[in-house]
């Protein structure tokens, strides 16, 4: 059974601030498994690390379909390695001759689901990855998770749809890049704030094929505010915990005054 939290709304998250290796399944799980290892030591309930951490950022076709079947072998061995902990893993999945960027949900020793990458970034994700067409909420040990991939982020509807569809806290993995470091501070604070849920962002890092992947993973409350931020440009580890049961402003119930039938 996953971990039960400090009080029935607490959550400690972890972004785990990575530099995967491109084509290196094995590497790339070691290291998350790793993470887990230390997160599962220090009691933490959320663990979420980037955006196609198991295979690198650039999935050359021509290896993809066994860098997937690798990536799937990974994550059963992942799911067992911390059942208490609730993992949140970009990688690529497959779904008969669908290919997704994708974040799968580790929950209880077992896959608790995945999130298939709505909106998809460039021609390299548009010519690689099949886009979803959905946004789950999974119920797990650390709470309702709305979980999200990068570009995502950036377009308001997905996190409002998952807070409207019950979740506690937004995650969103990413592999962002620069010149994006002050969007990607607006958006982690601006969906926190504007959907009245705690939002764990994990960005990864490195160098990959012209990317200059630039971290700044952070974590903060329901109201925006800063609980914790990574550096740029470093492999590391963040952990903050948030209220995922907070209770919104009487002057604040954005979700409650919206008026959607005059939106267009």
């Amino acid at each position: 059974m996953p971990r039960l939290l400090s009080s029935m709304t607490d959550v400690t998250a972890r972004a785990v601030q990575l530099d995967p290796v491109l084509g290196d399944v094995e590497e790339n799980s070691r290291t998350v498994r790793d993470a887990l290892v230390d997160a599962d030591a220090d009691g933490v309930d959320l663990l979420v690390v980037p955006e196609l951490a198991l295979t690198g950022y650039h999935v050359p076709a021509e290896r993809a379909d066994d860098l997937v079947a690798d990536a799937a072998a990974a994550l059963d061995d992942l799911a067992t390695v911390a059942p208490d902990i609730t993992a949140v893993v970009g990688t690529p999945v497959a779904d008969g001759d669908r290919l997704y960027n994708s974040a799968v949900v580790l929950d209880g020793g077992t896959r608790a689901g995945a999130y298939h990458k709505t909106h998809l970034y460039g021609g390299f994700e548009a010519s690689t990855f099949d886009p979803g067409e959905s946004f789950p909420v999974f119920e797990t040990g650390a709470g309702d998770l709305g979980v999200q991939i990068c570009y995502d982020v950036e377009f308001p509807e997905v996190s409002r749809s998952l807070a409207l569809g019950g979740a506690d806290v937004l995650v969103t993995v990413s592999a962002n890049m620069r010149p994006f470091q002050s969007d990607q501070h607006a958006y982690l604070r601006a969906r926190a704030l504007e959907n009245h849920r705690p939002h764990v962002l994990c960005n990864r890092v490195g160098a990959e094929r012209g990317a200059d992947f630039f971290g700044e993973s952070g974590v903060v409350d329901e109201r925006g505010r800063n609980v914790v931020l990574a550096g740029a440009d470093r492999t590391t580890a963040v952990t903050g915990t948030v209220d995922a049961g907070a209770e919104a402003a009487e002057t604040l119930q954005y979700l409650r005054d919206r008026r959607p039938e005059i939106y267009r």
